[in-house]
């Protein structure tokens, strides 16, 4: 892989704005290029986070990998990584006090403490769920003579002309919390969300399928972007923040901070691998429709919290992966030990606490100590035995958090916009579809270097003409 030197004022092919998934993904599929990436933080990973602790890990942010045939597994591959399968109940639910972990989602109706009333709505909203849930399956099967991104765009169109609160309407409090509180995977409220964003965050429990996002990365997901940093070297420029994107003829110019010192660097083309609304705000020269996209994706905040322990037998959560918790001050909980419970138990255990949405807006008014004081409170609550067991916590703040599509928002400028083949500029990352995740990050990401190729080889063989 060619590097640039270390004058800013050089020409280069790519620039990449943004160490993610998608542009880790951006830079790779383009290595055969003169690129630089820029990162604002000093690591490459963007919301994959985690700390090593021995056997165990911390993880912080994102945790569950698509499997084998996606993007991003052909990546994790590549750079000497490995997933692990997580064999744990990843829908128990808190609920009234009790821990449920019923093996099937759809039982929960039969199981809980309901009054009559509240039994019949939380059948009715199921059922309702259900049948949409089943659409959403067909509409997410590959169409004969149909590209990714249009396969991407058709489900996001899913039950896109309501919000979820549209479509389950209002049921009793304790039942509508159990629903509001896992529609807060999407860092957002039932009010704020699609019905198809909604509908997809029980796609694969609620129908009994298998999920396509049902791995770990053995060793915490902060090693993706340490074996990336490790691959790209001096490719990558830290703690650079890009502050104006502009075209300039047949080329970009790319303003950015690092330290006091503002550059400039003049790229041929440029891959945009950040958040929608950072792009709104650094890059010139677009079409207004496709500014106004860029200023209409929302992205909700959400707040996690890691948790390390040390107990030295069983505890009560260690069959299960993931867990839902409407009485609690966090929307789930997660066991990231729990892959790892084969064989013979091992002494300690990592847990990850997350709220996402309204709640976690006001809680990121507080300060880490509050914020692990009000989270202790409750999961010692629901497990009483950890108050001896936990050794460490870390509060991690993620104000944009997860991308979520509203009820009818129109996506099609920007899919037309990335369909020409005059621009300089191109757009990849995980809010190409409505809800998103590290695979849509990767599978646009790679959508847009190839357009990036494609731009490049056409310039080298236009300048080739004109110096013959």
């Amino acid at each position: 892989m060619s590097k640039p030197t270390a004058d800013a004022a050089i020409d280069v092919d790519v620039v990449i704005v943004g160490g993610g998934p998608a542009g880790i993904a951006a830079a790779r599929q383009l290595r055969n290029h003169q690129i630089l990436l820029l990162e604002e933080t000093d690591r490459l990973g963007g919301r994959l986070k985690s700390e090593p602790r021995g056997r165990y890990w911390i993880n912080l942010g994102g945790h569950l990998f698509p499997g084998e045939g996606s993007h991003t597994q052909e990546i994790i591959g590549d750079l000497g990584l490995r997933t692990i399968e997580i064999p744990g109940i990843k829908f128990a639910l808190g609920f009234a006090g009790k821990l449920r972990r019923n093996k099937r989602v759809e039982t929960y109706p039969l199981t809980l403490r309901l009054t009559l009333r509240e039994r019949a709505s939380m059948v009715k909203v199921g059922l309702t769920i259900l049948r949409a849930v089943r659409g959403w399956h067909r509409a997410m099967k590959p169409r004969t003579g149909e590209t990714e991104a249009q396969r991407r765009d058709r489900v996001a169109q899913y039950l896109a002309d309501r919000t979820f609160r549209d479509l389950i309407g209002k049921p009793p409090e304790r039942v509508d919390a159990i629903f509001r509180s896992a529609a807060r995977r999407a860092a957002s409220e039932i009010d704020e969300q699609s019905a198809g964003v909604g509908v997809s965050l029980f796609g694969a429990v609620w129908s009994g399928n298998k999920s396509s996002m049902a791995l770990n990365l053995d060793g915490g997901s902060g090693r993706l972007g340490e074996a990336a940093a490790a691959d790209l070297g001096t490719a990558v420029s830290y703690h650079s923040r890009v502050v104006r994107i502009a075209p300039d003829g047949d080329t970009v110019l790319v303003d950015y901070v690092k330290g006091d010192q503002k550059s400039t660097i003049r790229a041929r083309q440029v891959v945009m691998a950040v958040p929608a609304p950072v792009a709104h705000r650094v890059v010139e020269g677009l079409p207004a429709d496709v500014h106004r996209v860029l200023g209409e994706v929302t992205y909700g905040p959400f707040l996690t919290m890691g948790v390390l322990t040390d107990e030295t037998g069983p505890m009560p959560y260690d069959d299960i992966y993931a867990m839902t918790t409407p009485d609690a001050s966090f929307d789930m909980l997660f066991n990231h030990a729990n892959p790892l419970r084969r064989g013979t138990r091992q002494p300690g255990g990592s847990l990850m606490v997350y709220s996402g949405g309204a709640p976690a807006a006001e809680l990121m008014t507080k300060t880490d100590q509050e914020v692990a004081e009000i989270y202790l409170a409750d999961l010692y609550r629901l497990f009483p035995r950890l108050r001896e067991a936990v050794k460490e916590t870390i509060v991690q703040r993620w104000e944009l958090g997860n991308v979520y599509r509203r009820s009818n928002m129109d996506f099609s400028p920007m899919l037309r916009y990335c369909q020409r083949t005059d621009t300089s500029i191109h757009f990849c990352g995980d809010w190409f579809a409505e809800l998103g995740n590290m695979e849509i990050a990767a599978g646009s990401a790679i959508e847009a270097a190839a357009r990036v190729d494609r731009r490049l080889r056409c310039q080298r063989s236009s300048a080739s003409s004109d110096a013959g």
